[in-house]
């Protein structure tokens, strides 16, 4: 039962942002039909909710026990919705910026290492 009002909650918040779920599947990387799952009820809900608070700084308070605000409340701020979109988008934009570079920083430290031990030890 908690699992459809949660999924109920999600709806709203999706139909108050404009949010279809194509959209959310793109921008969050959580499957359609997981999502689609969730918000009927007929699946855990705890990852997809923290991935939605994450994204779009829902309340997770608020979709698990209706209570609290929509927003985060470390979020209420003047922003119109609009606003809050772009910044919520430019920010997405840098964790996959920055998830670049840790991929390309593990790759240097490898070739840092290959270096190191052909110095120290003489190996191949």
């Amino acid at each position: 039962m908690k699992s459809v009002i949660v999924g109920k909650r999600i709806r709203a918040l999706m139909k108050e942002n404009k949010l279809s779920q194509r959209a959310v599947e793109k921008y969050t990387g959580i499957n359609q039909s997981v999502l689609s799952e969730v918000i009927n009820g007929r699946r855990d809900y705890e990852r997809v909710v923290d991935k939605l608070c994450s994204a779009y700084g829902w309340s997770r308070d608020f979709i698990v026990t209706g209570r609290n605000n929509i927003a985060n409340s470390d979020n209420n701020t003047s922003l119109s919705n609009e606003e809050r979109q772009i910044l919520i988008k430019n920010l997405h934009e840098l964790y996959c910026k920055h998830e670049d570079l840790i991929q390309q920083a593990g790759s240097v430290m490898k070739q840092i290492a290959a270096i190191n031990k052909i110095l120290i030890i003489g190996i191949e």
